[in-house]
């Protein structure tokens, strides 16, 4: 019986002696890969300004404004835009020409840089500042610049749109101003419905979209932007310049009339996942 319990017991501890021996024989790791996901954002911030980009195709000029019925272009401020203080004009690959004063083609005469957009934008709506001053009893003739802007300061690169609502009630005194978009945005960057329509239409704008706010209707012009706008970047051109009342306007063609709105608004959408601006904006406003 001793032998057998011996026999029994050295057994098991070989036994366990090997296990041990086989677990250290073999060199062995872990390793863990921690993965952070952020989420991005789309935020945009819209901006106005007395600066037409291209100062309305007339570069630097030292032409007199007057109070009431101004130019489109400001007078006595020198263009400081470059390809390295406006970086959108470069990504946007822009080559554009205008017309100067005797209708001859001049080519690209320089242009606001963003910092200047930007920094008179702070002040354009304070009070003593370029809108409060000029858009303060509007009589037949009178004009105020106003060139919308849009910067993307969200983290991922957007689509973005820019919206004109001006009244119906008001239009023809408006339109008869002239007030006017940019037609060289047109041709550049960005598409607009609500032109087309009032181009084929024989610029009238009877069909063009309505929108209403506060119970009052607006026409609605809309202006997409075809490039997707960077994050830290402002769009290049102003869809819009300005808002005049046509010096023809009679006593009834503003009865009744003692301020008017002219409302802009932005859009913005993720670039990523659509082809282009077109179908991101038709998921925009289906979501609406």
């Amino acid at each position: 019986m001793k032998k057998k319990l011996t026999l029994v017991v050295t057994c098991i501890v070989l036994v366990a002696a090997m296990v041990i021996g086989g677990t250290l024989a073999y060199f062995t790791d872990t390793k863990s890969a921690e993965n952070t996901f952020t989420v991005g954002n789309v935020k945009i911030e819209l901006l106005e300004s007395q600066y037409h980009r291209v100062n309305a195709g007339r570069g630097y000029t030292t032409a007199t404004e007057p109070l009431q019925g101004g130019y489109l272009w400001a007078s006595n401020v020198k263009l400081e835009g470059n390809a390295q203080n406006t970086p959108n004009y470069v990504t946007s690959g822009e080559t554009w020409q205008v017309g100067d004063a005797n209708g001859e083609a001049v080519k690209d005469t320089g242009f606001f840089s963003d910092a200047q957009i930007e920094d008179d934008a702070e002040t354009y709506k304070n009070a003593g500042g370029y809108f409060d001053t000029h858009a303060k009893k509007m009589v037949p003739g009178s004009n105020v610049r106003k060139n919308p802007y849009v910067k993307n300061i969200g983290t991922n690169d957007a689509y973005v749109r820019v919206r004109v609502l001006v009244p119906v009630s008001l239009f023809a005194v408006i339109d008869g101003g002239p007030s006017y978009w940019v037609d060289s945005a047109l041709d550049k960057q960005v598409t607009s419905e609500a032109v087309k329509t009032y181009n084929a239409d024989g610029y009238n704008a009877t069909k063009v979209k309505q929108v209403e706010r506060d119970q009052i209707k607006y026409y609605e012009f809309d202006f997409t932007y075809v490039n997707a706008l960077k994050p830290g970047e402002l769009t290049f051109w102003n869809v819009w310049s300005n808002i005049a009342i046509d010096k023809k306007a009679t006593s009834d063609d503003l009865k009744n009339v003692e301020s008017f709105d002219v409302i802009i608004e932005a859009d913005a959408i993720q670039a990523e996942g659509f082809a282009d601006a077109t179908a991101a904006f038709a998921v925009f406003d289906a979501q609406k």
